[in-house]
């Protein structure tokens, strides 16, 4: 691996890290947000199921805008116009007043978002063929660890300051991602200005394999996001840093063994299909946890260990099979169905929270299962 490729994984992997602390500071803890706002009752769930889900469903539809412009025009470009837009979004959040301003605002983020497919795109077809899975592992534990550590700042942040202090942090972290990209990264490879790919029904059929994974298995992380404090606050008396804490232990399993197990003599297909079965045991143990604390814990911890390596296998199974010259394109699709399951589970969750309590664990029991499936049928 070259020098040069070196510093661009580093520094990529260090702003999708930022970027995805960020991003999640405050996702298990909207309620806690919501209730700050003045809302009340069952309004909350579906408020911060709106403010999460609402977001990750603009971003869905523009994800592949964002994917072939940067086929066109460059990724880096889209590195840049995210970083900025998401800055300048939450840098207007620390002086909104009310939840329902806060949740449009969270639309137009959803917006500026394709920070994290352009950070995989501009790895996944500039890395070294020998070295693609274990770049994009690496990316990718750097994302879900940001993401999933984020909670943990923001607890901590909230607990002792009031919530929109993590605004104002987090506007200035990508502000900062938005100087190291202009400055410290530059693509080796020449933007083709044709993208028109000659491809054949095996690719759609493909393309839309991965995708239905990608939804499924956000569908199955987010489902519990918005409403996972809910749970939290009946058996910890400092919910926010108890939320944030029990949601970041994932993150710091995925950092430490996601380079680790993709590099386990597996393929893809049937390394997604193991980890998704495991996904689904270590859920139903969390449920059957969901009284005590400390072994939620414990679960939270092995469940970054179960996922880990799911979504590093599905970018490189992309990149393995997709023409370089539309490479963000399907990047960017397969965003949106990022976004889409993001926005459906979230949604779900708030609606069936009220409905099932602690058995909404079974739908996504049953959704990650179904992932297993698809993948346990491939050769």
């Amino acid at each position: 691996m070259d020098k040069d490729f070196k510093r661009m994984l580093f520094i990529v992997a260090i702003g999708n890290f930022l970027s995805s602390i960020a991003m999640n500071q405050i996702i298990p803890l909207l309620p806690f947000i919501m209730a700050a706002y003045n809302v009340e009752g069952e309004k909350i769930g579906l408020y911060s199921a709106l403010a999460y889900g609402g977001s990750t469903f603009i971003m869905a539809i523009f994800a592949p805008i964002w994917g072939t412009l940067a086929d066109k025009f460059g990724r880096k470009k889209m590195l840049l116009r995210a970083s900025l837009g998401m800055s300048l979004c939450l840098f207007i959040s620390v002086f909104l007043k009310n939840a329902e301003s806060f949740i449009i605002l969270r639309l137009f983020m959803g917006a500026f978002s394709g920070f994290s497919s352009a950070c995989i795109a501009i790895i996944a077809l500039n890395a070294p063929k020998e070295y693609a899975n274990y770049s994009l592992a690496k990316l990718s534990s750097y994302q879900i660890t940001g993401s999933l550590l984020g909670p943990l700042t923001g607890g901590a942040l909230m607990h002792f300051f009031d919530f929109r202090v993590q605004f104002l942090i987090s506007s200035i972290l990508l502000f900062i991602i938005f100087f190291l990209i202009l400055f410290m990264v530059k693509e080796r490879h020449e933007v083709k200005q044709s993208i028109n790919v000659k491809i054949n029904n095996n690719f759609y059929s493909f393309v839309f394999k991965v995708c239905i994974a990608t939804f499924l298995v956000q569908f199955t992380m987010n489902f519990l996001a918005p409403i996972i404090g809910l749970f939290i606050e009946r058996i910890s008396q400092n919910k926010e840093l108890a939320t944030g804490f029990c949601f970041s232990l994932a993150g710091i399993a995925s950092a430490i063994f996601a380079p680790k197990i993709v590099k386990i003599k597996i393929n893809e297909h049937k390394l997604i299909a193991y980890s998704s079965l495991f996904m689904a045991i270590n859920l139903f143990l969390q449920y059957l946890c969901i009284s005590n604390f400390y072994l939620l814990c414990v679960m939270r911890f092995l469940f970054g260990i179960s996922f880990c390596a799911v979504m590093p296998s599905i970018y490189t199974l992309i990149k393995k099979n997709t023409p370089s010259n539309i490479g963000s394109k399907i990047y960017g699709i397969n965003q949106s169905f990022l976004g889409l399951g993001s926005c459906v589970g979230a949604f779900c969750g708030g609606y069936f929270y009220h409905i099932l309590d602690t058995k909404v664990f079974f739908i996504c029991i049953a959704s990650i299962l179904l992932n297993a499936l698809i993948f346990f049928r491939q050769k």
